[in-house]
């Protein structure tokens, strides 16, 4: 059987993102997300993924009229039938009957799955147990499936749901509000989970916040949300090269009651308390559901679960064997329809899902990328012990092997691998290549053989989606890949899943005794994971890396460009962290009363060691100088860094 799955639905008129496509050819699977062909992330221009379904069809070798099954996301409402015979027949040419017999093809070629199904199937038959409790929580579904929270339990082959609960006010939705209050995109949950570790818990606040929040087995965690002002349109992001309507259309910080309740704390603390407050409310609720099953295996999907912090406090929620699949947020939906209607025709049909289910690029094409750029580069017999004494002498390399990975994290095969022992090698791939938050962490790569030495967690992570516990002195050998808290998000790599990578880590052990890399994702900041060896070529003659390993060739920047040294000076996460709290003085121009302004300047006071006051009509004093907000910003950030 061949099934060619797409996430979103092209007939439904809707604002969405994560774009992906999958195709299923008997026991061969391709998925992928669109973002990375594109480059462009948040999309809001296109609505089909068309590029990455037929980079499936040509992975697979088949073609668009051999698909067996189509496979689409619930739609809001009926489309028209000559709808989708225009887009069989003119667009994708899978169909070539006549309209009057298109009923009966259209009947028997096309599937629907809701969106929280596919979730939950994702999860489930990548798990491969055969009996499980599931658990899906997301923003809210489409508007085909507007669901955002769905528990139920999967035995014979079914899935059985027990609660459900229907609405936008669920956790994950208190999580963008969160993270929109402290000043960034709503979208970009994961920079409050990095700066929560650098904060403290603020007891008032969460108990302020916890008013808001309503924990029960029937309706999943709620979340009392109010928005009371519009927010602006920013025209100044729109670009002719890129369109993310996160950045155009939902400008931050937005007058909501979490701001207000968040206006005198500095925003590490504000991460902090809601990170805590997130935890703390889905851990009650899969303890209060845990009491509903007998199974001893639970899965987590949605992309509430893409919070590493809190798969790990998840891993003490009661149950013997827990799963969390690779993509579990919309860009895994696509997979999870597609493996579900294969399931359906062929039950028990469960098997352990690779990571690398994307495009590949044969020998020939890597080297007439290579050959068109005019690169000198040299090819190795043994690639990953070249590249492994590379990384042992502090070079940062590009590695694009194999297949490309499926789902947010790069995993080996379109990664930019460093040596972690040094924590300047962070440091180093920040500025040539990621240019991202400082408070963000990277992930270590290591060996299956010796990750139990490494963290107290047997919890096996192929998927890099759990943090660990790394003791001090473990941690004090690979710095650039442990957060300030302690913890690891854990790549770990078996041989036979990727022996190419895994023996790149080896190599560097046999040079180092530490069979630990630090991986991060292949790509500049503000796009997605690169796809394609153009796509890597092009960052290397950028500067961002010093080598690239693409296939077995070994290309160097050095080699290929004369430049003038590149900018490796940094700031120190003190004077980051400080920034940071200073910039939010902004926020006051707009929100905010004069006890809560004076209240803030407290705490920020303590942070820099100066006293910052405020005066009438809301000046500000700083060392004897009265001041508005913006240039109060301005001159105390100086003052601060010319103390460093």
């Amino acid at each position: 059987m061949i099934i060619a799955s797409i996430y979103p639905c092209p007939f439904d008129i809707q604002d969405r993102h994560e774009f992906n496509a999958s195709v299923i050819k008997d026991d061969q699977i391709f998925s992928y997300e669109e973002g990375k062909v594109t480059t462009v992330k948040n999309d809001g221009t296109s609505k089909f993924p068309e590029r990455t379904l037929m980079l499936g069809f040509k992975e697979l070798e088949i073609l668009p009229n051999q698909v067996d099954k189509w496979v689409f996301p619930t739609p809001k409402s009926d489309i028209k039938l000559k709808d989708y015979h225009l887009f069989f027949t003119w667009f994708f040419k899978a169909y070539n009957g006549s309209f009057e017999n298109f009923q009966e093809w259209f009947d028997s070629h096309i599937e629907f799955v809701d969106h929280q199904l596919s979730h939950a199937a994702l999860a489930v038959y990548g798990s491969t147990f055969s009996e499980c409790a599931f658990l899906c929580m997301d923003g809210g579904g489409d508007f085909g499936d507007p669901r955002g929270y769905v528990f139920g339990e999967y035995r014979d082959n079914q899935f059985n749901i027990q609660y459900q609960s229907v609405g936008y006010d669920h956790i994950a939705n208190y999580h963008s509000f969160l993270t929109d209050s402290i000043g960034f995109s709503g979208d970009d949950n994961g920079k409050t989970s990095g700066l929560a570790s650098y904060g403290e818990v603020q007891p008032k606040l969460k108990e302020e916040i916890l008013q808001l929040i309503k924990v029960s087995k029937e309706e999943g965690v709620k979340f009392e949300r109010k928005r009371f002002n519009i927010t602006n349109v920013n025209l100044d992001k729109v670009k002719a090269d890129s369109y993310d309507r996160t950045k155009i259309f939902s400008q931050y910080p937005s007058d909501t009651n979490l701001l207000r309740m968040g206006l005198e704390y500095l925003p590490h603390d504000i991460a902090a308390t809601g990170e805590q407050i997130l935890q703390e409310s889905v851990l009650t609720l899969v303890k209060l559901l845990r009491k509903e099953t007998e199974l001893n295996n639970i899965v987590f999907s949605g992309g509430l679960f893409q919070n590493v912090a809190l798969n790990k406090a998840l891993l003490n929620a009661n149950f013997d064997n827990v799963y969390f699949p690779s993509a579990p947020s919309d860009s895994g939906l696509s997979l999870g329809a597609a493996l579900h209607i294969k399931n359906l025709n062929k039950p028990n049909s469960q098997e352990t899902l690779s990571a690398y289910l994307g495009p590949s690029f044969s020998d020939s094409d890597i080297k007439e990328v290579l050959d068109r750029h005019r690169l000198i580069y040299k090819q190795h017999l043994d690639i990953a012990k070249v590249v492994a004494k590379k990384l042992s002498e502090g070079q940062t390399v590009g590695w694009f092997q194999g297949r490309g990975e499926f789902g947010p994290r790069s995993l080996g095969n379109r990664s930019l691998v460093a040596d972690p022992r040094d924590i300047r090698s962070k440091e180093k791939i920040n500025q040539l290549l990621k240019k991202r938050d400082w408070f963000m962490p990277y992930a270590p790569s290591i060996l299956e053989e010796d990750y139990l030495d490494w963290v107290d967690q047997e919890h096996y992570s192929p998927y890099m989606q759990v943090a660990f516990d790394m003791s001090p002195e473990n941690a004090s050998k690979v710095p650039s890949a442990v957060h300030v808290d302690g913890t690891t998000r854990v790549h770990v790599v078996r041989k036979s899943e990727n022996p190419l990578y895994w023996n790149l880590i080896n190599e560097f052990k046999k040079l180092t005794g530490i069979p630990v890399l630090l991986n991060t994702s292949f790509n500049r900041h503000g796009i997605a994971t690169i796809s394609t060896p153009r796509q890597s070529v092009e960052h290397l003659l950028e500067g961002c890396m010093d080598y690239l390993a693409l296939g077995d060739n070994l290309v160097a920047f050095k080699d290929n460009r004369i430049v003038a040294k590149r900018n490796e000076t940094t700031e120190s996460e003190d004077l980051l962290l400080k920034q940071g709290s200073i910039k939010r003085i902004g926020v006051f121009q707009d929100f905010g009363t004069d006890i809560q302004m004076s209240e803030y300047f407290k705490r920020l006071s303590k942070l820099i060691g100066e006293d910052i006051e405020l005066l009438e009509n809301r000046k500000i004093k700083f060392k004897d100088k009265e001041l508005d907000t913006e240039s109060a910003q301005e001159y105390i950030f100086d003052f601060v860094k010319g103390l460093q």
